[in-house]
């Protein structure tokens, strides 16, 4: 996403793998800036920590010796089912011309991108949430519903009398931490139109966690960016958050951060830092990992009118525990959750709070964005539409057949899996034996499953 920007850590284009690494003559694939929209990634690339190894190391499990590193992405996403034909699995290696993403682009080099953030967990999505959450996965690395009794850092801002809330489009997954179904906590979990309401409000609470929409569901198509999706709509989503922001009474009294999960299996030549601390003592067994290894980096942009213009951390070693330990830091939280966010990095030093935030507008620095030309984006992607999904926009949809019949990805199944499963407050042991029986075809019917469990838990009693 921001490997051409032209930050130190970045690409020089000179980047490359072989197509097999333990053979020396098999195809050079390079890196290149022709990443597209949609189109290159239609099989889902793996990030489990299995094939992590292979990604970095060319092999699993890691070898004793750590060997060559970042040198297994081709050879990894050749690998996945239904396997790719060697030039679609070339496409690991494509990223993006700084010009395809206008909006990620202007506000990294508008505010500041920390150039060595790295995910907490070199896997999948779920662990490295729990870590934004919680500073721990509770020493599991994969996207299986289970009972996570982790504390978060919820418990901790409203231990402290701080007022905190979790803004989603479809399905929160962050409902997968079992202290957050507690029905005192259900009014902190709102649907994501309710944000720009409370922001022009001026009622934001002193946290605000949001969720992109994970599944196709009729014209309000997915903005998580996440494979096969558009990254358009992304963009998109980004921009209507910072638009608002900018707009609004709370500017100067804001701190946005655009943070990515995970590397989805993507291409990046920068080896990840092994000597970090296990948050807790817990360790994965099946696969084998320590949490001692972080991940590899993902795109992460503080945005603020106390950061100065154009400025590059690439110094700073990050990790997801770093964005709560920049929490507890600001709101003066008294304990860390984990050993991990207790010794991570803050970002507050990118802050010059010692002056005044930058003016608003018509100055040299005011940051204006341009939005990727996507033809669905102005209806249900600007806040003008508000993506609100009334009963006769959805109507209107389903008679146009506008519902989406493609099959799940790893991702959107899991959490499939969790809303089937989830203990809503006032609900019956009848509904859920009848929500676990239900048969999920494709990504409409799924799209329906989380939406009717995500509302059954924002409005029980």
């Amino acid at each position: 996403m921001l490997g051409y920007l032209g930050t130190p850590n970045g690409l020089t284009g000179t980047e490359f793998n072989l197509e097999d690494p333990a053979v020396p003559t098999s195809t050079r694939v390079p890196v290149s800036n022709a990443a597209q929209y949609v189109g290159d990634l239609d099989v889902d690339p793996s990030h489990e920590v299995t094939h992590v190894n292979v990604q970095l190391f060319g092999v699993d499990p890691v070898p004793p010796t750590g060997g060559p590193h970042n040198i297994g992405f081709v050879l990894d996403y050749g690998r996945q089912p239904p396997k790719p034909v060697a030039p679609v699995a070339r496409n690991i290696m494509k990223c993006f011309d700084p010009a395809k993403l206008p909006v990620l682009t202007t506000l990294a080099r508008e505010f500041a991108v920390c150039d060595r953030w790295h995910s907490s967990v070199p896997g999948q999505t779920w662990p490295n949430r729990f870590f934004l959450h919680c500073a721990t996965s509770g020493g599991f690395v994969d996207n299986t519903p289970r009972h996570y009794g982790m504390r978060t850092i919820y418990e901790n801002l409203t231990g402290a009398g701080l007022t905190w809330t979790i803004y989603f489009h479809d399905f929160p997954q962050s409902l997968a931490l079992a202290n957050l179904t507690n029905s005192a906590f259900k009014s902190n979990f709102k649907f994501f139109p309710e944000f720009f309401n409370d922001l022009k409000n001026g009622s934001l609470p002193n946290y605000t966690f949001l969720e992109p929409r994970y599944f196709n569901f009729l014209g309000w198509k997915a903005n998580d960016q996440h494979p096969p999706h558009d990254v358009q709509l992304g963009e998109h989503l980004i921009a209507d958050v910072y638009t608002q922001l900018r707009a609004s009474a709370l500017w100067e009294k804001s701190l946005f951060v655009v943070l990515y999960d995970e590397h989805g299996g993507i291409y990046d030549h920068v080896f990840p830092p092994d000597h970090v601390a296990n948050p807790d003592g817990k360790v994965s067994t099946t696969p084998p990992f320590d949490f001692t290894r972080l991940g590899l980096r993902v795109p992460a942009v503080i945005v603020s009118p106390y950061v100065e213009r154009g400025t590059v951390d690439s110094t700073t070693v990050y990790d997801h525990t770093s964005l709560l330990a920049s929490v507890r830091d600001l709101f003066g939280l008294k304990t860390s959750l984990t050993k991990r966010d207790a010794q991570a990095k803050t970002f507050l030093g990118l802050l010059k709070l010692d002056k005044p935030p930058r003016p608003l507008a018509n100055t040299p620095d005011d940051a204006a964005l341009n939005r990727p030309p996507h033809p669905e984006a102005t209806e249900f992607h600007q806040v003008a539409g508000a993506a609100t999904m009334t009963g006769d926009k959805v109507s209107a949809q389903l008679e146009d057949g506008e519902d989406s019949d493609e099959e799940l990805s790893e991702f959107q199944q899991s959490l499939v899996e969790l809303a089937q499963t989830l203990d809503v407050p006032d609900d019956s042991a009848r509904m859920r034996v009848l929500r676990l029986a239900r048969r999920i075809d494709d990504e409409h019917d799924a799209a329906v499953l989380v939406r009717e469990v995500a509302t059954r838990f924002v409005e029980s009693e």
